[in-house]
């Protein structure tokens, strides 16, 4: 195989690979699209696509802080049903953002060969696969990334002042994500040893978007609340790094430390961001980059390496490429196993269609975009949105025997359905039936069962149980 073929055949593996979880999810008989957060920014898109631009969520009244992947979604969504753009959407920014690194590392003047073991790397990890098969603003960033970065690169004005709208875009997406790409500029102008005024017309209309439009919605909110997911998929984490990836990255740092005199300052960078990044796990899609090529770097070079003995040379890389596929392979099952399945959308259709559209539903936070997606109501709680007061409560109200407590707090939250299903069981509430909540649910002059299917069941809650008495 020649260079364009290797080239093509990566590419084909990373289509393979990010449709993956969509056939395992097709394959269990489940064909809805995945993930809570996808159905948060399908349901803004598809308010934008019916109203226009909105200043505030009509299910959460909270106020609404544009987001350019939204509008992306909403557009598409005048050709094709919301739900395919969902899925496809984020698959072709995969591929795209693929082709600009890969042009990218040419200009950097990274070995041909050594640029297919970093995409390949970057193609079987964890980051990439979630990032590009989920629905999300990541999938976005990337790409614009990617592409800023290439065009970034290029000598010839024209090629800058396209850079420009693209990295506008890319810092409208978070102030986050403005300073990664600051200091990723940063880092190649040190590399070229040239810090020009390009850089610094960047860097003022991205600190100009910065004050301008995030600053005054981010001092009016309290962003505290952080995921408690991991950094390692292998242990459960859905944007996290793979270990081979990692260990083998640490092998990659000890091979390019020889020029640590030579690049310090990048180095320096690097690390910096690193760090950053693990303050801000959205920004680990950025890292996994760095990662990916310090990994990629290690594979390539015990592939050219001369080794004593070539069968063990062989059995080391065979090896190493089982675990990378083994890692992508597993987590591609893990995301095709994601809710909602039929069985909960079916279940909140039925509320849509049976239920006042002022209803307000009490179900598990990760819940929360579910119900407002295909149920078209309002939550108690979200993934997103929680504050201390209602977080207490919340847990108060599935945990509590005490039936006046539970409806002092249903009625003060406005309350009128509950949203029970068999994951709750498992572990997301409690580890068996008929604790807390769920015992409470047998009072029959409280709480009507009015829907359940094989999975899960809707419970009004009614005035009836003598709040007063």
């Amino acid at each position: 195989m020649n260079n364009k073929q290797y080239l093509v055949a990566l590419f084909l593996i990373a289509f393979f690979i990010l449709v993956l979880p969509y056939f395992f999810r097709l394959s269990n008989g489940n064909n809805i699209f995945i993930g809570p957060e996808a159905h948060y920014h399908a349901r803004l898109a598809s308010e934008i696509a019916k109203n226009g631009f909105i200043e505030q969520d009509p299910l959460s009244n909270e106020k609404y802080h544009l987001n350019v992947y939204h509008l992306f979604l909403a557009a598409l969504s005048f050709v094709f049903p919301l739900e395919l753009v969902s899925i496809v959407f984020p698959v072709l920014l995969g591929l795209l953002s693929l082709i600009f690194l890969h042009l990218s590392f040419s200009d950097i003047k990274f070995k041909y060969l050594r640029s297919l073991f970093i995409l390949f790397v970057f193609v079987l990890s964890p980051i990439f696969i979630s990032t590009f098969a989920l629905s999300g603003p990541r999938a976005l960033a990337l790409f614009l990334f990617a592409l800023s970065f290439f065009l970034f690169q290029k000598e010839k004005k024209i090629f800058f002042v396209l850079s420009l709208p693209v990295l506008a875009l890319l810092s409208f997406l978070g102030i986050s994500h403005s300073v990664f790409i600051l200091i990723i500029l940063l880092a190649y102008c040190l590399y070229k040893k040239k810090i020009g005024c390009r850089f610094y017309i960047i860097l003022a209309l991205i600190l100009f978007i910065i004050v301008a439009f995030h600053l005054p919605y981010y001092l009016a909110h309290d962003f505290s609340n952080q995921s408690s997911d991991g950094f390692i998929s292998d242990l459960g984490s859905i944007y996290g790094f793979s270990i081979v990836s990692l260990l083998l990255s640490v092998t990659g740092l000890f091979f390019i430390w020889r020029y640590k005199k030579k690049l310090y300052k990048i180095y320096l960078l690097m690390l910096v961001l690193l760090l950053f990044s693990f303050a801000n796990k959205s920004l680990f899609i950025y890292s996994n980059i760095i990662v990916s090529i310090l990994a990629g770097s290690a594979y390539y070079v015990l592939y050219v390496k001369k080794w004593s003995l070539k069968k063990l040379r062989n059995f080391v890389l065979l090896i190493l490429f089982c675990c990378f596929l083994f890692s992508a392979l597993s987590h591609a099952i893990v995301l095709s196993e994601l809710p909602p399945n039929n069985d909960l959308v079916e279940c909140l259709e039925w509320s849509r269609e049976n239920t006042p559209k002022s209803s307000r539903f009490f179900a598990h936070k990760g819940d929360g975009f579910f119900i407002e997606f295909w149920a078209e109501r309002s939550v108690l709680l979200n993934d997103f949105f929680e504050t201390d007061k209602n977080r207490h409560e919340y847990n108060i109200l599935w945990n509590s025997f005490d039936l006046r407590e539970t409806q002092l707090l249903l009625e003060k939250n406005r309350i009128d359905y509950i949203l029970i299903h068999g994951d709750l069981f498992q572990g997301q509430i409690w580890n068996k039936k008929y604790q807390g909540l769920h015992f409470l649910l047998n009072n029959a002059e409280t709480f009507k069962r009015r829907y359940h299917n094989n999975y899960c069941e809707i419970w009004e809650y009614t005035d009836s149980g003598n709040l007063n008495g």
